[in-house]
């Protein structure tokens, strides 16, 4: 069982946090000089779990994945993420991850309750390119566990 909830918390985490960091890349609304919202679906391509501390769920234990980011079916970026529990107490891990798009780069990192299903934002904690100095919020909604899908809104401040 150890396992198994470390898989599917490895999903969630995985799905949680790519799901909304894509925003950026197209379909954006106003112009530079006013803020943006962008929505864009994450479907994970890879993932592994790695466990580093003792078996089963334990600090330190890592989640590495890497999603496609699409908008209305066409693959605008992707992105690589990755995990790592820091508290077994509250199920949670620290996640950190770059999304890549045509001209640019936007990185967020959040803390993650594993196994949650639950909206939650997460900081961007900036750019390169043309989405140097990014800052904002992203926003990840979880819609499929089991097939790595979630939606991502990033609300990007200018």
């Amino acid at each position: 069982m150890g396992k198994r909830l470390g898989a599917l918390s490895a999903v969630i985490a995985v799905v949680a946090l790519a799901v909304g960091i894509a925003l950026p890349a197209a379909g954006s609304t106003g112009n530079a000089a006013q803020d943006q919202t962008i929505r864009v679906t994450a479907v994970t391509t890879e993932q592994k779990l790695l466990d580093l501390g003792g078996p089963g769920f334990s600090l330190g234990n890592e989640i590495v994945f890497s999603q496609k980011l699409l908008q209305g079916g066409n693959q605008v970026g992707h992105a690589g993420s990755v995990c790592t529990n820091v508290s077994v107490a509250r199920q949670e891990a620290q996640c950190i991850a770059t999304y890549s798009f045509p001209g640019g780069q936007i990185t967020a990192q959040a803390l993650v309750i594993l196994g949650s299903t639950a909206p939650y934002v997460a900081p961007i904690t900036g750019g390169s390119g043309k989405y140097e100095g990014a800052k904002g919020e992203l926003r990840v909604q979880l819609v499929s566990a089991t097939e790595g899908i979630g939606i991502l809104t990033f609300h990007l401040e200018h």
